[in-house]
């Protein structure tokens, strides 16, 4: 059996009900790995799908359920690189963006809007590590065991 978070943990640990939780794994937008009887299986979900999870109800209110895709694939891509969640992510007229640089996000709003082109839209969505923040305060307060060793990340306390 592959390591991971049980379905309860994932419950406890991203805050999502079992129905929501059901709902991504039937869109395919989150699927577990299921293990023994089809019927009632038991399900684990890696490190980086709780980060999806949490990622997507932490960004359900801001964005577009595109939006988020958009950002799953830009995490996805990079491999779900801890030194990504640092920065903050900015959608400016519906392209993402890496913001490592509040000066550097002037000037690409900027070049992003040319002469004459009119408003554009930017919508923040902040510093992903966030995300990591919270879920290391649910395992902590759930009492998920191993939290630091199944995840590779260690937080400061």
């Amino acid at each position: 059996m592959a390591s991971g978070f049980t379905r309860q943990e994932t419950i406890a640990l991203t805050g999502i009900s079992s129905g929501r939780l059901s709902y991504l794994d039937r869109t395919e937008l989150v699927v577990p790995e299921k293990f023994g009887n089809p019927q009632h299986p038991k399900v684990v979900y890696k490190w980086q799908q709780i980060l999806e999870i949490k990622t997507i109800e932490s960004l359900r209110q801001k964005l577009s359920l595109q939006e988020i895709r958009k950002v799953l694939l830009f995490l996805q891509l990079r491999n779900y690189e801890y030194s990504f969640f640092k920065h903050r992510l900015v959608f400016v007229n519906s392209q993402l963006y890496l913001i490592e640089d509040m000066q550097d996000f002037g000037l690409m709003v900027l070049e992003t809007s040319g002469k004459n082109q009119g408003q554009v839209v930017i919508n923040e969505i902040g510093a992903i590590g966030d995300v990591i923040t919270e879920l290391a305060r649910e395992a902590e307060k759930h009492h998920v065991l191993d939290f630091d060793k199944r995840t590779g990340i260690v937080l400061k306390g």
